[in-house]
């Protein structure tokens, strides 16, 4: 049930404005006016001109404010092409914010996002605004929390330099519905994001999971929460050959890229939506639009890009093995030899793949 809040008077403004002369205490106002101190201090505070108070200014700015709210929330719904735009918009997942950006920077129109998200409650078009329920906070205190002793690294003892590819944010976005999660991670450099729908959050099918996104990728490290799914982090280290740090327990900020990213996605997959419904090609849209909004640099992308499929020509041919040496006479031609032929086991025998992303580094490290 909504609180019904009642505004000042024009009387309780004039006793604001005799008491405020007579230097009476804000508090001592509230008590004979049977209000709360915070709404006496917001009226002089917002309503003062020149540092005096007027009872007959401050009803003059009340209603000029009243007046322009009225008039803003009025301006999608008297204009017949903002309002199909606007209700089209929003049934295409759009937050006020982005429609009012995309009609002031492409049209040229000045519409704010206020007056948008007025006109969606007036016609009834709330229940589109999924982010405005994603934005409320609260919850439950934890005061006191513990660390699992099951010999998890917390990220007190995680490197400080973390400027380099390949240190990635991992975290769930569950659902209510159905035991269907998304998992998400982010690189911390590149900001690249990953999302892949998971049908449970069980030890097999989150081993499975990462192992096929992150194949070939050269991982340094993983930074999680305390969930329950990763209760299998020694398994993963050896199987993605990775540090795995945890933040502590109810310390979400400490993993704050990622938390940012689940926001994002979010907005597209809302949480009155069940995953299972979600496609692996609407998460692959939802990625890549990520990647705009997050700024991923395209020659960095395209620079992996072409090391990976330089690593795959090595592990697939032998000519391509004896063209690089050809141009890199100067490199450890015997250790790259022995990499190439370890991926190569790696794959026939479907073992953890640590040759495979040692040769990206090498790459890497070659500068190619």
């Amino acid at each position: 049930m909504k609180k019904k809040f009642k505004q000042l008077s024009n009387e309780e403004r004039f006793c604001i404005e005799k008491m405020w002369i007579g230097r009476v205490a804000i508090r001592y106002i509230a008590t004979v006016l049977g209000r709360s101190p915070n709404t006496v201090s917001r009226e002089i505070g917002k309503n003062m001109v020149n540092g005096v108070y007027e009872a007959t200014k401050a009803i003059q700015k009340v209603s000029a404010r009243r007046w322009r709210a009225k008039k803003q929330c009025l301006k999608v719904a008297l204009s017949s092409f903002l309002t199909v735009f606007v209700e089209e918009k929003l049934k295409k997942k759009w937050s006020p914010k982005q429609i009012s950006g995309y009609l002031r920077v492409e049209l040229g129109m000045s519409c704010s996002s206020k007056a948008i998200y007025k006109f969606a409650e007036s016609r009834g078009l709330d229940r589109l605004l999924f982010w405005k329920w994603n934005n409320v906070r609260g919850g439950r205190k934890r005061e006191h929390w513990k660390t699992k002793k099951d010999g998890r690294k917390y990220i007190d003892v995680r490197p400080e330099l973390r400027n380099e590819l390949g240190h990635l944010e991992l975290d769930f976005i569950v659902s209510k519905e159905s035991t269907w999660v998304l998992l998400v991670a982010v690189d911390r450099v590149a900001k690249r994001t990953w999302i892949r729908k998971l049908p449970n959050r069980k030890r097999s099918t989150i081993c499975a999971a990462l192992s096929g996104m992150f194949h070939g990728v050269a991982l340094k490290s993983i930074t999680t929460d305390n969930d329950i799914a990763f209760t299998c982090w020694a398994e993963l280290e050896v199987l993605l050959n990775v540090h795995i740090y945890f933040t502590h327990p109810y310390h979400s900020w400490e993993k704050g890229l990622v938390e940012n990213t689940n926001r994002w996605v979010r907005c597209f997959v809302p949480k009155r939506r069940d995953i299972s419904t979600v496609t692996q090609e609407e998460l692959d849209a939802i990625q890549k639009r990520l990647d705009a909004i997050q700024g991923v640099s395209k020659a960095e992308t395209a620079k992996l890009h072409f090391l990976e499929s330089y690593r795959d020509r090595l592990i697939a041919n032998d000519e391509a093995f004896t063209k690089m040496i050809e141009q890199y006479p100067d490199m450890d031609i015997q250790n790259m030899r022995t990499l190439i032929r370890n991926a190569r086991k790696e794959k026939e025998q479907n073992k953890p793949p640590k040759a495979y992303r040692e040769i990206f580094r090498v790459l890497k490290d070659m500068g190619l």
